[in-house]
Formats: structure tokens, C-alpha cells, sequence
């Protein structure tokens, strides 16, 4: 739960470094790339600093999508066997509730209407369309699914159900498991449990969209973290609303959310390719490493 009437003063620093590197066995020319490294600002985040380089250097030109995401695009004029891309940056949380979140109630079918109808529009396209049934038979028969015409936490149930029932896998391969796939091997990273979330939710007619960003966890504190993934439901009176299936829970003060779309390849951190000669070799390593910084001193 976050606390968003919390007076600033109380407000936690964190200093975040994400750093990646691709290593290739020759020089190679690099193509534009698209980075989605910039957290979202509100009224649960501000950013104070953030710094954006690579290595060989690139121009960076940022603007904003359609989803209002901050996207930087990089241009390389040099070739080399090694890209890195470090980004740096420092924001303040509302401090975490000591009492555990209520549920959140919400009515069933959901109300959305008016003109907020069709902004939801893209939000209740399905991912995996021929999935959607077998989504919907798989919630009924948990016995959680709510009867017409009631409130129930639904998506708090939801997000412990995918929980208890998934075992966290962090694999290393590009893309996404489809939802049965998920369901059939009992097993997904972060991001193909968030896409059950949303693809279940979205069964059940609400709009729901892809989170991606990072989560401060024991991992970051020592440099090992990685990129992170959870689902937003849009509930009436609430918004949108975060909940990481991955641990069962709504989000909180150390989900630091950076790019958010209908779709999970829309919010990839980092895009992009090279041109070389045929038969190149390539690796990939990743390090977030997260910090709490000392509260700023009173003005």
C-alpha cells in the first residue's frame, strides 16, 4: 500500500544503477536503440537526478509515447565488440504502511462507462485471444469468481491465487509465456505471471495493462537485482491499480514502475540491434544494484 498524504519529510531516497552490457566476439555496428529506463513521476514517485550514457557514446534524443511513457532513443556512430548503456537515478517513496492494505471491493461486471469506456478500449484487447475462455473457466473454478451484481476483492484473490499456484522461474529468454502455457508448467517469471494477471482480468471485463520497471528486493540491495513486471487493474473510484503476482500482493514503495502499455513488448527496457558479419556470438548481463539514501535535510 502507499501512502500519498505522507508529509514530504518522511519521504525514503533511493539510488537505483542499472547497467547493461552486450559483449560480441567481433565489432559490430549498432542500430537505433529504444530505451524505456526513465521512472514514471507522480504522485507516488518524484525523480530528483537521473543520468542516462553509453559507451561506445551515442545521441540521445527523449520523448514521450502515446502512453505518455518517457522514451530515450539512442544513435551510435562507432562500431566496437561492446555495448554498455548505465543508467542512474534518484527518487523518493511515500514511506511503507505498518498496517497491512485493506482489499480493495469492487463491483461485478465492472462499471466502467462514458467516455472512460473507450479510453479503456486497448486495455481489454486480449494478448492471446483464443485464450480467453479457458482464462475465465480456470478463475470460476477456484471458486473465487464473483456472482453478477456483487463487490468482492477480486484482484487482491487474484494476485495471491497466481501466487500460490505459479512457482517464480526467472528465465533468461526474450518474450513471454502465453497463459496456458504458464498455467500448464505451474511455473513463470515475473513478467509471464503478470501477463496471466491481466489476460484473466481482461477475461473477465476489466482493462488491465503491463508494467514494467524494477522492484527493490534483498537481490538490488547487493547488486544483483533485475528488471521487474506487474499488472494494473483500472477499477472505478480507485484507477489504476498495481498488483505483482509474483508475490502475491498490491504494489508498494519499492516497485518503481518505468513503462506501462497494453501490450508487454511495448515496454521493453531496452531495443534494439546490431549489423556485423554473419555467424557474430553474443551475451547479455545485467546488474540493478538499489541504495537508501539518508532523508534530505529540511529547507
Amino acid at each position: 500500500m502507499k501512502i500519498f498524504n505522507a508529509p514530504p519529510e518522511t519521504w525514503e531516497r533511493i539510488q537505483l544503477i542499472h547497467e547493461t552490457s552486450y559483449t560480441y566476439t567481433q565489432p559490430v555496428r549498432f542500430l537505433t536503440h529504444r530505451l524505456v529506463l526513465r521512472p514514471r513521476e507522480g504522485h507516488d514517485i518524484r525523480l530528483h537526478s537521473m543520468s542516462l550514457t553509453t559507451n561506445p557514446p551515442s545521441q540521445i534524443r527523449w520523448h514521450r509515447d502515446l502512453l505518455d511513457n518517457s522514451i530515450a532513443v539512442a544513435t551510435f556512430e562507432e562500431t566496437a565488440d561492446e555495448l554498455r548503456i548505465h543508467s542512474e537515478f534518484t527518487i523518493s517513496v511515500p514511506p511503507a504502511a505498518v498496517e497491512k492494505a485493506p482489499p480493495i471491493y469492487v463491483p461485478h461486471p465492472s462499471l466502467v462507462s462514458g467516455i472512460e469506456q473507450l479510453a479503456a478500449t486497448p486495455y481489454l484487447q486480449y494478448i492471446y485471444p483464443p485464450e480467453a475462455g479457458q482464462l475465465r473457466q480456470w478463475f470460476s473454478s477456484t471458486g473465487l469468481a464473483p456472482s453478477p451484481g456483487t463487490n468482492s476483492a477480486i484482484f487482491d484473490d487474484l494476485a495471491i491465487l497466481i501466487h500460490r499456484v505459479i512457482r517464480y522461474n526467472r528465465r533468461e529468454e526474450t518474450g513471454v509465456q502465453s497463459p496456458s502455457e504458464t498455467l500448464r508448467l505451474a511455473s513463470g517469471s515475473c513478467r509471464d505471471m503478470a501477463v496471466l494477471m491481466i489476460e484473466t482480468s481482461r477475461s473477465l471485463g476489466y482493462p488491465a495493462r503491463f508494467v514494467s520497471g524494477y522492484l527493490e528486493s534483498a537481490n538490488s540491495k547487493v547488486g544483483r537485482g533485475s528488471t521487474h513486471a506487474w499488472a494494473e487493474v483500472y477499477l472505478p473510484d480507485h484507477g489504476w491499480t498495481g498488483y505483482d503476482p509474483s508475490i502475491g500482493k498490491r504494489v508498494g514503495p519499492g516497485h518503481i514502475a518505468v513503462g506501462v502499455s497494453h501490450h508487454p513488448r511495448g515496454v521493453m527496457p531496452v531495443t534494439g540491434g546490431f549489423s556485423g558479419l554473419s555467424g557474430v556470438g553474443s551475451s547479455l548481463k545485467v546488474n540493478i544494484t538499489t541504495t537508501r539514501l539518508p532523508p534530505e535535510s529540511p529547507q
